[in-house]
């Protein structure tokens, strides 16, 4: 049986070198970690009543103050927070916001567990970070808080201010900060803390 191992080796190489097949560079995620973990939503049975889902605060305060002008001030010795004066003088607009962000944060089935957490960079990339809490794990996520068009910009800009990260196949490798321009705008809070981040990077 040696000489027919040794043949069918020999034959495979030949082949190869026949078939001129070119070597090519594949992430395998077996020596670097992958900075994403893509998780999909039916599997943990939100409405079963077991599994518990939390939103920052501070993001449902924001969008009270944006979306429903909510901007008086509360009596501080009265209310612990605004958002606990909100929901006692104005109950029914409360759970209007809060039901709101929780359907946009599970409107798409697909969401994403990055490497590093970080609610305020997920928030200013235009995600809505929350967390799944169930019997078996703890799970910190982004949601894209929508769909129907390429999320991907998100992904990539909370990599590069979270972690100081790109991967070298995204569109911003290929595009550089145009790319991130043309989704949040030249302007936007995101585009300047990216553009922060190259200057401090080449001065360092």
């Amino acid at each position: 049986m040696q000489p027919f191992l040794v043949e069918v080796k020999l034959n495979t190489i030949n082949n190869l070198k026949r078939d001129k097949i070119m070597l090519s560079k594949q992430f395998s995620g077996i020596h670097i970690e992958a900075f994403y973990t893509k998780h999909y939503l039916p599997n943990y049975n939100l409405n079963d009543g077991e599994t518990d889902i939390s939103i920052p605060d501070f993001i449902l305060e924001n969008n009270l103050r944006e979306d429903y002008d909510i901007k008086l001030k509360y009596n501080t010795n009265k209310y612990d927070s605004f958002l606990d004066y909100v929901q006692d003088k104005y109950d029914v607009l409360y759970y209007e916001a809060k039901e709101l962000l929780e359907e946009d944060c599970l409107m798409y089935n697909y969401v994403y567990e990055p490497r590093i957490y970080d609610e305020e960079i997920a928030h200013l990339c235009r995600f809505i970070p929350f967390e799944i809490q169930t019997e078996d794990e703890d799970l910190q996520l982004l949601s894209f808080g929508g769909c129907g068009m390429d999320m991907t910009y998100k992904l990539e800009a909370y990599q590069l201010l979270a972690d100081g990260s790109y991967d070298e196949r995204s569109y911003f490798a290929e595009k550089g900060i145009s790319y991130f321009q043309y989704y949040y705008g030249k302007d936007s809070k995101v585009v300047k803390e990216i553009s922060k981040l190259f200057e401090n990077s080449k001065a360092a």
